[in-house]
Parts: structure tokens; C-alpha cells; sequence
């Protein structure tokens, strides 16, 4: 049979190695009457000391009873390496993640992880079930039930991961967050960002105010993946904005059309040699910043800020400022398809739907959204503003 009990002790009279006998235990071959007094169970990989023999053929016959019903794994015995502890795959899973996924979406991950490790720690993950799972979550007493979805979703793709990559049992069944409602996020009608933007066209570098105007015009485009344009995303030829599948959220590309006007205006924009520059970049030093050196995070999101005190609209970020403020002002010229298919909030696949064949539909659509924008409200040249509207966030 597979597996063995042993001592490192030896017979006191001839010195000789103590021999097993189950299940009876271990005596010295020569005198029946000595045995020792320390165990040693091995078994394949496993090496496991007891200080009596019944606790060791037990642990022995456990082994012998899990590898004939298919259930031995060695990995749950390795005490020192743990494996399959929580905290070890946890940290091995976002490393993997982080390969592919961007700061912010990494930061609810790593949350969700530590929340999880400071409960369940060292813990081989195949002991942790559903209840262990419930119990965790509810325990999250203090946080939103958006944090605790965020958790429970986080914790899935670590137990899918888990079982492909170490062939571990599925967690077939998962406890159930109850309905999260989404926050709440300020915007502003379109006459209202008309004015922030035509503020940061005053006061602002060109391009800063280029990339704020285009967020506010194609809201299939993510802040961060504007910013990540490059000279050869920009086809001026064409008259397209391509966000390639590796930079989209999404993992598919957009291609986006531009409206004339903006056509217009890249065309008269000095054409870089490299096509990989960045396409929003530093034109004049700037501190830190270096001629043509890509824009940062806060460049874009502190002229908006700057623009919103000069005008004294408050509690407006720039995501919802632009977006979400345009897909609700939309709404007075456009049927909820028209600017669900602005969003690109779709399962079709974007270069077919949106440029071969949707190109001129999006183009006029695009040019509705002026139409119903006044010249000058009065914010251009007042300080004071309306106070900002609120809408549920969209999903993204």
C-alpha cells in the first residue's frame, strides 16, 4: 500500500531501525517488546511527525482513503509553501490582472482582496465555501451595496482563475447581493458645458481644450483612452478617431467619425513624423512636463475644474460634465437608440456598425447636438451659473 510510518528513533538495545507492522505499529526486529516513541508518515510528497502511533496510521489512512476516492491533493499538506492559500493567490491573480488592466480599475480589486485577507488570511482556498463567503460579506457592515457587489464580483473572478490555472473544484453556488442602486452624478445642461468648454478655449492650451471638446462630442470615448490617442489614431484622411482593442475598456477598437469642424481643424495642425507621439501632448515646458511628452491624468481634469470655479458651476467632475451631460441633453433631439449607439454601450461589433456603415448617421447626429446650443447663455461672460442637474450614473 502506498504510504509509510517511520521513526528516527532507534532500538535502545541493538541499535537497530524500528520496522512497521499495521496495524499494530512499529517494533525493533530483534526485541518485540521496543518501540518508539516518536512517528514519521510519508507519503508522496507529504512528511508529517506524530508523537503516537494511532494518530499516525489514522492521518495514514486518511491520505490512503482521499487518493482512492480522488480527492488527494498534495498541496493541502504543504505547510510551509501554503499553495493554496488565500493571501498567495490573491497576490499571484492581481499581478496577472494588473497586466491588462489599468490603475483604476485595479485599485476595487486590490480593495476587495484586502478585505477578503484580513478575514480568511493563510487559508487553504478549497476550505473556504459558501458560508465562509456570506459570512464575509456581511460582515462588510459599513460599506455601500455597491462595495459589497464589487467584492462579491471580484471574488468570483479569483475562484474562476484559481480552478483553471491549479485545477481546483469550481464554487459552483454564490451568495446574492440585493439590488445596488447606481450613484448619483452631477451634470449640466448642454448650454452649460457649452460655456465651461468655450472658458477653456480662453484660458487653456489648445489641445486641452481639443481633448475636453471631443470628450464632450464622442462619449464612446473614455477620458483616459482620448488622452492615450496617437498621431496614427487621429486619421485625418479619413476623418476618424480609432481607439485601437488593447486601449479600449471594452477590448474591441472604435472608430469613431468626426464631424466636419473637427476635421477642419486637425487638418490645420502640424502632422507629427512619428505616428506613435501622443496625440494630445505638451506643446510649450510646463514643470515637470516636457515638449511632447503626453498628456497626465490631471491636466485634462484640472482645466475643466478651472474653467467650472472661473464660472461658479460646482460639484461637476469632468466625466459627467461631458458624457453624461451630453447623452441626457441629447435626449431633446435624439431617440434613446440614437445615443445608446453614441455610447457605444453595444454588443455589435464597432468598425462594422459604426464605420462602414454608420458613419454618415453618426456624423449628422453628432451636429444635432449644436443645434440646440445657444451661442452665449451669459456664462461666457458672468461669473455666476445654474446649479447642476443630477442623473444616474451610466454603466460602463
Amino acid at each position: 500500500m502506498k504510504g509509510s510510518i517511520h521513526s528516527d528513533q532507534l532500538c535502545p538495545i541493538c541499535g537497530s531501525r524500528f520496522q512497521s507492522v499495521e496495524p499494530k505499529g512499529l517494533f525493533c526486529p530483534k526485541h518485540k517488546r521496543q518501540s518508539p516513541s516518536r512517528f514519521v508518515v510519508r507519503y508522496d510528497q507529504i512528511t508529517k511527525r506524530f508523537d503516537n502511533y494511532p494518530a499516525a496510521l489514522q492521518f495514514l489512512t486518511g491520505l490512503r482513503y482521499q487518493e482512492g476516492s480522488g480527492q488527494f491533493d498534495a498541496r493541502d499538506y504543504q505547510i510551509k509553501a501554503k499553495p493554496l492559500s488565500f493571501d498567495r493567490l490573491a497576490a499571484e491573480w492581481l499581478e496577472v490582472k494588473a497586466r491588462t488592466l489599468k490603475h483604476q480599475s485595479m485599485e476595487p480589486l486590490r480593495l476587495a482582496m484586502r478585505r477578503a485577507g484580513k478575514v480568511w488570511g493563510c487559508s487553504n482556498i478549497k476550505s473556504i465555501g459558501y458560508a465562509q463567503i456570506e459570512d464575509l460579506i456581511g460582515s462588510l457592515e459599513a460599506f455601500s451595496m455597491k462595495s459589497k457587489k464589487h467584492t462579491l464580483d471580484a471574488l468570483k473572478q479569483l475562484w474562476m482563475w484559481a480552478a483553471d490555472r491549479y485545477d481546483i473544484p469550481r464554487l459552483e453556488k454564490w451568495p446574492k447581493i440585493g439590488h445596488v442602486e447606481m450613484a448619483f452624478r452631477n451634470t449640466v445642461d448642454l448650454e452649460v458645458q457649452e460655456s465651461i468648454i468655450s472658458n477653456i478655449k480662453e484660458h487653456e492650451p489648445f489641445r486641452v481644450w481639443l481633448c475636453i471638446k471631443w470628450l464632450a462630442t464622442y462619449i464612446a470615448i473614455r477620458p483616459g483612452e482620448m488622452r492615450g490617442l496617437t498621431e496614427g489614431n487621429v486619421d485625418r484622411n479619413r476623418g476618424v478617431l480609432i481607439v485601437p482593442d488593447s486601449k479600449a475598456k471594452e477590448k474591441r477598437a472604435k472608430i469613431i467619425p468626426l464631424i466636419q469642424e473637427d476635421m477642419e481643424l486637425i487638418r490645420n495642425l502640424p502632422l507629427a513624423f512619428n505616428p506613435v507621439m501622443p496625440f494630445f501632448r505638451h506643446e510649450q515646458a510646463n514643470g515637470g512636463a516636457y515638449i511632447g511628452r503626453g498628456f497626465g491624468h490631471s491636466v485634462i481634469y484640472s482645466a475643466w475644474r478651472r474653467a467650472c470655479t472661473r464660472l461658479g458651476v460646482e460639484g461637476v467632475s469632468l466625466y459627467p460634465g461631458t458624457k453624461h451631460s451630453t447623452a441626457m441633453g441629447l435626449r431633446a433631439v435624439a431617440t434613446p437608440e440614437e445615443i445608446k449607439s453614441m455610447t457605444l454601450h453595444s454588443t455589435s461589433t464597432a468598425f462594422h456598425r459604426y464605420f462602414q456603415t454608420g458613419g454618415e448617421a453618426l456624423r449628422e447626429l453628432q451636429s444635432r447636438r449644436k443645434s440646440i446650443i445657444t451661442p452665449d447663455n451669459g456664462l461666457i461672460t458672468k461669473t455666476a451659473a445654474p446649479g447642476p442637474g443630477q442623473i444616474i450614473e451610466f454603466s460602463k
